[in-house]
């Protein structure tokens, strides 16, 4: 399966960017599972499909927010790029308490399992082409098994459930999260971004993927790590070539595995600012059961609706205006009824939702070559989004909220 390509664009840059399907692995006492019900810890969680790595470049000469090509790291070398494991931590912990969940402390066996797995992949693509490459799991590759499992020099074990208990970690019991994101970017003048600014709009790149984004707002994590690794891709001209690794791991803990949230929650809510405007890919795609190709027909920053006290909620009457321009823009509902995944480990819970904008009609894209596209919501603008939502059957609330894109991405 080919995994499509996320372009995001800062105000200097573009690079490609693929999301990687969400791991959950949650637990009571000493059982774990691959979804957010209980089960066998000792289990890998369903292999997610496998996917060819897309590194269609692209072409920027601008010289800012370079790095400099001259001084990378070896591909056997496990760095983690400091600050931007901190900024990504940072965008993660502010949309949560942005929106009325705890932030997240850094986790120091978290940081070293994600760094480690951060830099498995580095090092197999940088050191092959793979045809097929499940991004959560280290299992051997026929053709590159030299590259692959334990023969790659950071290899932690097979799936994520197996490099936390090889790092004894102990909060596996109270729920642990992967989330893991891919970029690889080209300039024909050499002029690469820096790994920091990568990792800001990676972050914010997982924060509208419905799948990942439910998981990133689990209501009990309250510790996390993070490795961003920055590597030259196999046969590659280096200086005009650079991929990034995004691996984030969140988790709750004995002291706030029981916490919640009163009421509704949502992200984006009131106030939040700098979102992506459009949506590219995701695996699993939210808009499976649709027949959308989100690489050609993005949809806008999804909106994540979380009632955990309640054991079902609909959301009905709902209103997505945009501001400046006093338009509505078209919605569609993504929750348990129209679940494309219903009886597999990335089911919706029935108390959980989604509203996708669908911006075909908006023509939001900037630059030149795309004018007159969709490039999903309008950049730099106020959208009000207001719905009505039925929480088990009894009775109806009214949400309403105003959030603000960032970029044309």
């Amino acid at each position: 399966m080919t995994l499509s390509t996320l372009l995001i664009s800062t105000p200097q840059k573009n690079l490609a960017a693929v999301l990687f399907l969400t791991v959950f692995i949650t637990a009571c006492g000493g059982g774990g599972g691959g979804s957010d019900s209980s089960s066998n810890t000792n289990a890998p969680s369903p292999n997610p499909p496998a996917i060819e790595p897309n590194d269609q470049p692209n072409n920027n000469t601008s010289d800012n927010s370079s790095d400099d090509v001259g001084d990378q790291p070896d591909s056997t070398t496990a760095t983690n790029e400091v600050k931007a494991a901190l900024i990504a931590n940072n965008k993660f912990s502010l949309a949560r308490t942005s929106c009325g969940l705890s932030g997240l402390s850094v986790d120091t066996v978290l940081d070293d399992v994600a760094i480690k797995h951060a830099s498995y992949i580095k090092y197999v693509f940088a050191n092959s082409s793979p045809t097929a490459f499940s991004a959560h799991y280290e299992n051997k590759i026929a053709d590159i098994s030299g590259v692959t499992s334990n023969n790659n020099p950071f290899f932690g074990g097979l799936s994520f459930t197996d490099r936390l208990s090889n790092a004894n970690y102990p909060n596996v019991r109270y729920g642990v999260t992967e989330n893991i994101a891919q970029s690889i970017h080209y300039s024909s003048a050499g002029n690469l971004i820096r790994s920091d600014v990568v990792a800001g709009s990676m972050a914010k790149s997982l924060l509208a993927a419905p799948y990942h984004l439910r998981s990133l707002m689990m209501p009990s994590a309250s510790v996390t790590g993070t490795g961003v690794v920055i590597y030259k891709p196999y046969n590659k001209e280096a200086e005009n070539n650079q991929g990034y690794v995004l691996v984030n791991h969140a988790a709750a803990t004995q002291a706030t595995k029981d916490n919640t949230v009163k009421g509704v929650f949502t992200y984006p809510c009131e106030g939040v600012t700098d979102t992506v405007t459009a949506l590219y890919n995701e695996t699993p795609d939210p808009v499976k059961h649709t027949g959308r190709d989100l690489r050609v027909d993005p949809i806008g920053q999804p909106i994540y609706i979380n009632m955990p006290s309640a054991q079902t909620i609909d959301i009905s009457n709902v209103t997505f205006h945009d501001i400046q321009r006093n338009i509505n823009v078209p919605i569609e509902l993504l929750d348990y009824r129209q679940d494309p995944y219903k009886n597999t480990a990335n089911a919706l819970p029935a108390n959980e939702a989604f509203i996708l904008p669908i911006t075909d009609n908006l023509k939001s894209c900037q630059i030149a070559s795309k004018k007159g596209k969709n490039c999903g919501l309008h950049g730099n603008s106020d959208y009000r989004v207001s719905f009505d939502i039925l929480v088990d059957n009894k009775t109806i609330e009214r949400e309403s909220f105003t959030f603000t894109t960032g970029i044309v991405n």
